[in-house]
């Protein structure tokens, strides 16, 4: 089978950092790659090598300068690759992160696939960032960036555009775009190194973080998927009360049917996942409920509830020091959480 082109989308203004940015891109071990640079600063913007590595350089001109947008837009109507991926002119990819992309897309089950990202800070610190995908959470945060996302070209086709009204977060309400399409096929690759205290969006970390603006076009977000969220939610509602209640009567067989329904219309949803946890672990099989409370903790990390869930889960197996972890992470998450305490109180009982 012939390898599918992909093409990384570079929005440039002409920073030093554009040679190492596509210096990652050439590196790039899959065969079939297309980097098109797109000129966000407009006139002045220096035309780039033809190539890089083994790989072909189209360059985006633009008479003016463009906003975050209008150079993503620029940039995937030029793109001739199957699939699309982005990447920031400060930023760089592993030599495999194409291709890891790719061979989780085959079989075009899902319209898009993701990975993680490693944070590296102006002082040298690195840390993890991002999350499987969840459309519930989607609607609430972001918790994907650009280039860790691979995405069909067939979307644009269809009509995804990013939002020129969003100069910032329109990595986000794309993928909620996206989103209306199917689900994110998550990876555990982390492949992609972001800058995240470089730039100039506010939406970053340290120097390149404006919480004023943020949630100014957070809000924006909102407004603009509250129809949709609003849909999924009295589609989803009815059944995860359904599994509570057959949970609650002791009939597990019912409680699995609802959620598993649930997750049928909003993938990775964490209570219909703690939901499955509990039938699990009454079924005696504890690793697999652990892995599914796992699973709604990480996907859901700011409610303390699941932490505890998990903790409890944890116990049960002997792992009093995790738990012990979990129950104080949830304390610092809420510090008046009963629960958290209570299992915390107990932990510590000699």
């Amino acid at each position: 089978m012939d390898a599918p082109l992909v093409s990384i989308v570079v929005r440039s203004t002409a920073r030093p950092t554009l040679a190492a940015a596509l210096a990652s891109v050439g590196a790039q071990t899959h065969p079939a790659v297309e980097a098109v640079v797109v000129a966000a600063s407009g006139s002045s913007h220096p035309t780039p090598p033809p190539a890089t590595g083994a790989h072909p350089v189209r360059f985006v001109a633009s008479a003016v300068p463009l906003s975050r947008p209008q150079a993503a837009n620029a940039g995937v109507d030029a793109a001739r690759g199957e699939w699309i991926t982005f990447l920031d002119d400060d930023d760089a990819i592993d030599p495999t992160h194409v291709a890891g992309l790719v061979a989780a897309a085959r079989g075009g089950r899902y319209p898009a696939v993701a990975s993680l990202a490693r944070v590296r800070m102006a002082d040298g610190s690195v840390r993890n960032w991002g999350q499987p995908f969840a459309l519930t959470e989607l609607y609430v945060r972001n918790f994907l960036h650009l280039s860790t996302v691979l995405f069909a070209r067939s979307l644009v086709d269809a009509g995804c555009r990013f939002d020129e009204a969003f100069d910032i977060m329109q990595d986000w309400d794309y993928f909620l775009q996206i989103a209306q399409h199917g689900p994110f096929h998550s990876t555990g690759l982390r492949s992609f190194e972001w800058h995240a205290d470089v730039g100039s969006s506010g939406a970053g970390g340290g120097a390149n973080e404006d919480p004023a603006r943020f949630a100014r076009y957070r809000d924006l977000i909102y407004a603009k998927w509250s129809g949709a969220r609003a849909t999924l939610i009295a589609r989803i509602e009815p059944l995860l009360q359904q599994a509570g209640a057959a949970l609650a009567a002791g009939d597990d067989a019912r409680a699995e049917a609802a959620a598993e329904a649930v997750l049928a219309v909003a993938r990775n949803e964490p209570n219909a996942l703690a939901m499955l946890a509990a039938v699990e672990d009454r079924r005696g099989r504890r690793d697999d409920a652990v892995a599914l409370m796992s699973l709604a903790a990480t996907v859901c990390p700011h409610e303390a509830r699941f932490l505890v869930g998990l903790a409890r889960l944890v116990l049960a197996r002997g792992e009093r020091q995790r738990a012990a972890r979990l129950a104080e992470h949830a304390l610092a998450l809420s510090p008046g959480d009963a629960a958290a305490a209570q299992l915390l109180a107990s932990l510590r009982v000699p």
